[in-house]
């Protein structure tokens, strides 16, 4: 079993609201990241610093363990809570999750500690999977004050999923399209 953890703590500034909140083809963004997971994932977490816009989700809610550390705060929150070993984390603000992709990376754990795709050449580590193994090098990063994710990779057995290996699940690569501003939500809407 795996449990799946929607990341909804932050802060938004570039968006200039809480980009959770905002309802996209008639549900809030984090009602679909909740809906997209619960396919494949149980349970399925919420995790933010404030959890009061979100009482009313069909999900279970955790407050971050560290507040203010940013996504690696929050996976490192949903890996403590998680009563499974590996845990899918996606970030909230990226609603096109094609679900034969995050199938096809579960398919791909074993033997790694972390399932990442890769995107534009680089990682998208807020749309990936973790085992529990990943606790102690994000508690040494936080510890030192690094927030930056794929820092804690190094000496990790981090699974890669390049994009010829992924585009067979997500053709156009709609899974990676997030929103971080209002210009960003006006072109998602064409989509």
């Amino acid at each position: 079993m795996i449990s799946g953890a929607v990341l909804a703590g932050g802060m938004s500034r570039r968006y200039g609201r809480n980009k959770a909140i905002e309802v996209f083809r008639g549900q809030r963004l984090i009602d679909l990241g909740v809906e997209t997971l619960r396919s494949f994932c149980d349970p399925v977490f919420v995790v933010a610093n404030d959890l009061s816009p979100y009482c009313d989700l069909n999900a279970t809610l955790i407050q971050d363990i560290l507040p203010a550390q940013g996504p690696l705060g929050g996976i490192y929150t949903a890996l403590l809570f998680s009563p499974h070993e590996w845990v899918f984390v996606r970030a909230t603000d990226m609603p096109f999750l094609m679900q034969d992709l995050p199938r096809y990376m579960c398919e791909t754990r074993q033997g790694h500690d972390a399932v990442v795709p890769i995107y534009n050449s680089l990682y998208e580590p807020l749309l990936a999977l973790y085992h529990r193994r990943c606790i102690g090098p994000i508690a040494t990063m936080l510890e030192k004050g690094e927030r930056k994710i794929t820092r804690f990779f190094q000496g990790l057995r981090i699974k890669i999923i390049d994009e010829p290996e992924w585009r067979p699940f997500d053709p156009k690569g709609l899974s990676f399209i997030n929103v971080n501003t209002p210009e960003d939500w006006g072109r998602i809407e064409w989509i």
